[in-house]
């Protein structure tokens, strides 16, 4: 079998158990602290990785990277994964798979103002596609109370905010890489929490002794492990096949939702993530479509 897509199926796995292990931490840890946690050790778990591709690439970090970097760390850490974990507390595991799965539709957007990749009908079809099935996924769901209706408003935030994070980091890797990147985010993003937690006066590493498992997994194995073998992954197969392989977490979070928390899986979840689903693969092969047009016109085929 190809150690890429063994490595990427280790990192599925990981990445798809998040949202179960996060609503099993709901009410035990803060959302900030869990986030300032897990990426501050993540993060550190990726450095001696990062401090390798430095060296070896002779890559030179000025003051405005620094500055970029800590941009992403804020978007990401700081605003996306807070509004996840928002989210998760006050909905459901699977709900939150589903809605932040969909974040590639929220990238295309993100990379027309970062990166300045043009927007075609293909992409503006996927995402009003895409958009349909979000709202499928939960429009049942928003007579459950304030409470709730506030957790999906958070989750759509976590995925728009996370294809902003998306597509900064893409244009910061294109200097450095996606290892560096990663690593500088979430330690600075990390550390950047602090003030909030200083200031609501929440503990930083304080937490009920039945929250350490399952904090000591998502921040070694979700945060740490499973983005090393992601980008292991990668390096056997291209970042195109690597990004089909997240197509399995919305499917997989919610049954593993269904496994452990008794979730039940509605007919509402299974249509409107199959319809997102749709969304991002055209907008996806709009991409491809893309990219084989400009490596022609390079090479003249």
């Amino acid at each position: 079998m190809n150690k890429g897509l063994i490595y990427l199926a280790i990192t599925v796995m990981l990445f798809s158990s998040y949202e179960v292990v996060g609503r099993v931490l709901s009410g035990l840890v803060n959302p900030y602290q869990l986030n300032f946690i897990r990426f501050l050790i993540g993060g550190l778990i990726l450095l001696p990785m990062a401090i390798n591709h430095i060296k070896d690439k002779k890559i030179k970090l000025t003051v405005k990277d620094v500055l970029y970097v800590s941009l992403i760390g804020v978007v990401n850490v700081v605003l996306s994964m807070s509004f996840l974990q928002i989210g998760i507390n006050t909905t459901k595991a699977s709900l939150a798979a589903v809605i932040f799965s969909s974040n590639p539709l929220f990238v295309m957007i993100s990379a027309y103002f970062i990166l300045k990749e043009n927007l075609n009908f293909e992409k503006i079809l996927g995402l009003i596609i895409g958009i349909i099935g979000i709202i499928i996924v939960f429009y049942r769901d928003l007579n459950l109370g304030k409470s709730y209706t506030y957790g999906i408003a958070m989750l759509i935030l976590s995925a728009i905010t996370y294809g902003i994070y998306t597509s900064m980091g893409k244009k910061f890797s294109q200097k450095t890489d996606s290892m560096i990147m990663n690593s500088l985010s979430f330690i600075i993003g990390s550390l950047l929490l602090l003030p909030v937690l200083l200031i609501k006066h929440y503990p930083i590493f304080y937490m009920p002794h039945k929250a350490l498992l399952p904090m000591a997994y998502l921040t070694f194995f979700v945060t740490g492990i499973a983005y090393y073998t992601y980008f292991v992954g990668l390096t056997y197969m291209n970042a195109g096949a690597g990004s089909m392989v997240f197509f399995v977490k919305p499917i997989l979070a919610s049954l593993l939702a269904w496994l452990f928390l008794s979730e039940k899986i509605s007919i509402q979840l299974v249509i409107g993530t199959l319809v997102i689903l749709v969304g991002i693969v055209i907008v996806q092969r709009a991409d491809k479509k893309r990219y084989e047009i400009i490596t022609d016109d390079i090479t003249g085929r």
